[in-house]
């Protein structure tokens, strides 16, 4: 019997991936998010997988995110006062990254709007209560995805999700090839 990967918690931050990693990764699996140019913050490190680190991406608040129903794929993040939506952190999209391939996040040149809404998601998902959540979600999708079964909810995660396993595979040989 398989035993599940342990991960664990990483300090959240924001960061983005390079470009060009992120354009290598998208020629094996079409569910890795576009990089928007390196604009894209990820949420990082959401994860480690033995060696690898993995990072999710996060989403711009959309009306659309508020029909959503929970799932493993995502954690919304909301403003608790008003109950704004603020985005999202989509595991089913996260990657693994070689770590010279990510940097912070620079909030410096951005606007004040933008510093603002980054400042309340990031409050919003260091609290303890929401980094255990986070962590809950990215092992438990990671783990459905890797696995062997072949339920109705696997086969709709696998489905949804990208290939942690072969993204791994790719982000070695990007390691060596770089």
């Amino acid at each position: 019997m398989r035993k599940d990967k342990k991960i664990k918690l990483g300090k959240l931050n924001f960061y983005i991936v390079n470009n060009n990693y992120i354009n290598y990764l998208s020629k094996f699996d079409k569910h890795v998010a576009n990089n928007k140019d390196e604009k894209r913050p990820y949420i990082g490190v959401v994860l480690i997988v033995e060696d690898h680190y993995y990072f999710a991406p996060m989403f711009s608040p959309k009306q659309k995110h508020k029909t959503y129903k929970d799932n493993l794929s995502f954690f919304k993040i909301i403003n608790e006062k008003n109950k704004n939506n603020l985005g999202m952190i989509k595991f089913s999209n996260m990657i693994p990254v070689p770590q010279k391939d990510v940097y912070l996040l620079d909030v410096e040149d951005r606007s004040y709007g933008y510093k603002r809404l980054l400042s309340e998601q990031y409050s919003y998902i260091n609290r303890t209560v929401n980094k255990k959540k986070i962590i809950e979600k990215a092992e438990k999708i990671y783990n459905i995805v890797t696995n062997n079964k072949k339920s109705k909810m696997d086969k709709f995660y696998k489905e949804l999700s990208c290939n942690f396993k072969l993204l791994e595979e790719k982000c070695l040989e990007y390691n060596k090839i770089k």
